[in-house]
């Protein structure tokens, strides 16, 4: 009987030392979109680990316990990244998930990430098609005025021609 425990308590131990201890996180999504990604990593690490949804999606107004991997840092400071089924992304940063009873998460509009820290190349969907759009417009309505404008200034010139 005495070996069957000993050999629980070694194997407990060992699942402790060489397995991945798991954090359980509540993640609700109040972002009025339905998420279809989530990436959580350490703060002090500069990637995107893999999606913790798994191809879920995450309708808007839900919950779900998600298990975060220990990543073996020694701190609870997470950055989370949520992607929509649009492919709009809201970012958290410096997340302290250190007392357990407070490890809940929940993205909402304000989280919108509308640039990618502070990497010029990159800017998010929404910024992207605003300006795409705006100079669109701008270019449209241009061309039609100087269209007319050459209409009005040719028809007038042939005028004073004849």
């Amino acid at each position: 009987m005495k070996g069957k425990i000993i050999f629980f308590i070694l194997l407990l131990m060992a699942s402790f030392v060489f397995g991945e201890a798991v954090r359980g996180v509540v993640f609700t999504n109040s972002t009025g979109y339905d998420i279809s990604e989530l990436y959580i990593s350490p703060t002090s690490h500069d990637d995107w680990y893999d999606d913790l949804l798994e191809g879920q999606t995450l309708k808007d107004g839900e919950s779900v316990t998600i298990n975060i991997p220990d990543y073996d840092e020694p701190e609870m400071i997470f950055d989370a990244r949520a992607v929509d089924i649009d492919g709009d992304e809201y970012s958290r940063f410096e997340i302290d998930f250190t007392n357990p009873n407070s490890r809940t998460l929940e993205f909402t509009f304000d989280d919108y990430d509308d640039s990618y820290g502070d990497d010029e190349y990159y800017a998010g969907d929404y910024d992207t098609g605003y300006n795409d759009g705006y100079k669109d417009a701008f270019r449209d309505s241009y061309s039609e005025a100087f269209k007319e404008g050459f209409r009005a200034g040719y028809e007038a010139a042939m005028e004073l021609n004849q």
